[in-house]
């Protein structure tokens, strides 16, 4: 009989050890849905994982400007601390009403170089949500 204990013993220890395997994957896929803005320091330190792929950053507007076609550029930083990273962004929508230097953004695009973004939406409402 010890012959069949420890075979149920080693049968439970493969069903935990599937489990906390599989408990594992599921995190590793649903994070990006949990969290899935990337840092400005994330993009601009590993580019070869975002380029001409969809990114959406949150950062903070630096050097607003507004140019005659109607498009806007900016630098996006880092929303605390010292600007260590940033990223070029340009953006040829309707500009959102109440954007503004130093603003707290979510930028949806696709980085296209390693250090640019061609932002399909700027999203600066409420922007205690993207904290």
């Amino acid at each position: 009989m010890r012959g069949g204990e420890e075979m149920g013993k080693l049968k439970w220890f493969l069903v935990v050890l599937l489990v906390v395997l599989c408990a594992f994957l599921l995190f590793d896929a649903f994070s990006s849905y949990i969290n899935p803005y990337q840092s400005v320091s994330e993009v601009s330190l590993h580019p070869e994982r975002y380029l001409n792929k969809n990114v959406q950053i949150l950062g903070r507007i630096h050097g607003l400007k507004f140019h005659e076609n109607g498009s806007l550029s900016f630098e996006l930083i880092e929303l605390e601390g010292e600007k260590k990273a940033s990223l070029e962004i340009f953006y040829a929508g309707i500009p959102p009403q109440n954007i503004r230097e130093g603003q707290r953004v979510v930028v949806v695009g696709k980085l296209i170089e390693p250090n640019r973004v061609n932002a399909e939406k700027l999203l600066t409402k409420c922007p205690s949500k993207y904290a």
